[in-house]
């Protein structure tokens, strides 16, 4: 099991419950109230009275293109300064701001201010800076580790950030923070605590990349799948198949009868024509019971609506219907919450009544093209999705197939420019040109293609 940062200093501290004491300049002691026991040779301890606890101006002075840098909490993070984006201040400045706040290697500086925390072991450089808005950790003693100090601070800016006030603009006082109980362990345990930190969270950082590229590798892989799948060369081929274009006699059948039942328009028996680009993989040596067909001739399809959002009558922020835009759409196969709800009202003033029932294929047209997933309930969808309604489908073999062919092919089709990304219209959807396999070899390109993401997803 991976830890990070916060999982290790948990590790390194926990214990029990126990009461420890504080010790004043003039000999009198205060008993602490700790969240916990330490081991023996640990201390509790206010971290005002184990380092020398200082803050930078809160001035701003007037800026110069060049002179002393002037570093603010911006100017903090990743671990270091950023010396590069400074405003730079008159050396006069300078010198009244560093009376109190002259920063010196070792020395740990944090944002107080804004986006508190982001601490940093000050580098030894050959120029003087000054700070505005910052916190100045400064060693008592030669012995102090400021890696360990660092580290737990770092550890600590959720609880920090608790402790600050204000309301945007959040703000740590020199007060709270000289408050703030930290775990002092031994001097040779510090060492051994940042060595141990830093050599694991090299690691981590080296599993992350590791990480990135294999899911990298994994999506480059899941493409060629599909592109051999839908040259014909993941499935062996069958003579005793019945051919595609059997299935598209029995789609044209189911058609006609939709139409004679008054369920699709005449429009819709018209079939579209295929212009075959000689230099498009998917034309070239496909197996001789394949088809390529529109996707308009195989499929019915809706274009989603979004209510007036205004309308405080078609919103609900309680139990509704769900309404799906492209944000809702993820790697995820089905579908099941969305991010907003709609009101019954507006399923039949908008949607007239009509919905999307549970299992329906969808695939956005608009600005990200080609997302497809299937509903996990009945819903609607914006006007950016589609849902997708195959004539003839058998146990959904033609729908899961679409569902793992259409990314592919909407993204390799014809797009026109958006004032966002791009998009499909219907024209071109319409035209979409698919790779048609026998009944059989859709359901064994289904079965083999997504058993090979379920193992990607393991190993990625």
């Amino acid at each position: 099991m991976i830890f990070g940062r916060h999982e290790l200093y948990l590790y390194f501290e926990t214990r029990a419950y126990s009461l420890h004491y504080e010790k004043f300049a003039d000999g009198t002691v205060k008993k602490l109230d700790v969240p916990y026991e330490l081991p023996d040779g640990w201390e509790w301890a206010k971290l005002g009275s184990y380092m020398d606890v200082r803050d930078g101006t809160h001035d701003t002075p007037k800026y110069f293109d060049s002179g002393i840098p002037f570093v603010t909490s911006k100017n903090l993070g990743d671990g270091k300064i950023d010396f590069k984006n400074v405003n730079y201040i008159s050396d006069e400045d300078s010198q009244k701001f560093n009376q109190r706040s002259r920063v010196e290697a070792g020395d740990i500086l944090m944002a107080m201010i804004g986006t508190i925390g982001k601490p940093v072991v000050a580098p030894k450089v050959e120029f003087e800076y000054s700070i505005k808005n910052v916190a100045l950790f400064k060693r008592l003693t030669i012995e102090q580790n400021s890696k360990f100090i660092r580290d737990y601070l770092q550890y600590s800016e959720k609880r920090l950030r608790k402790c600050a006030s204000g309301g945007n603009q959040k703000f740590l006082s020199l007060k709270k923070l000289k408050e703030i109980l930290i775990p002092i362990p031994p001097s040779s345990e510090q060492k051994q605590i940042v060595s141990v930190l830093s050599d694991y969270l090299s690691l981590v950082e080296c599993i992350d990349s590791d990480q990135n590229a294999l899911q990298q590798l994994a999506s480059q892989l899941k493409q060629k799948v599909l592109d051999i799948a839908m040259q014909g060369k993941l499935v062996p081929q069958d003579p005793n198949d019945e051919p595609a274009s059997v299935l598209l006699e029995k789609i044209r059948a189911e058609k006609q009868r939709l139409y004679e039942e008054g369920k699709i328009k005449k429009k819709d028996l018209v079939e579209t024509e295929i212009v075959k680009d000689g230099d498009n993989a998917y034309y070239q040596n496909l197996p001789d019971s394949w088809e390529i067909v529109p996707l308009k001739n195989i499929v019915n399809y809706r274009i989603g609506k979004t209510p007036n959002t205004k309308n405080k009558n078609y919103w609900t922020n309680h139990e509704g219907f769900p309404w799906i835009s492209i944000a809702d759409m993820g790697k995820d196969k089905y579908i099941g919450r969305t991010t907003r709800k709609i009101t019954n009202k507006a399923v039949e003033e908008v949607f007239k009544g009509i919905v999307s029932p549970k299992g329906t294929l969808i695939m956005s047209f608009k600005l990200s093209i080609g997302k497809t997933n299937l509903l996990g309930k009945n819903s609607v969808h914006n006007e950016a999705i589609i849902s997708i309604f195959p004539y003839w489908d058998n146990n959904n073999v033609l729908r899961n197939y679409l569902y793992l062919v259409l990314p592919i092919i909407s993204n390799s089709g014809e797009t026109i420019s958006a004032i966002k990304g791009k998009t499909l219209n219907s024209k071109k959807i319409d035209v979409l040109p698919i790779p048609l396999p026998t009944i059989r070899e859709q359901q064994e390109i289904n079965t083999k293609v997504m058993l090979f993401l379920r193992i990607l997803e393991i190993i990625s």
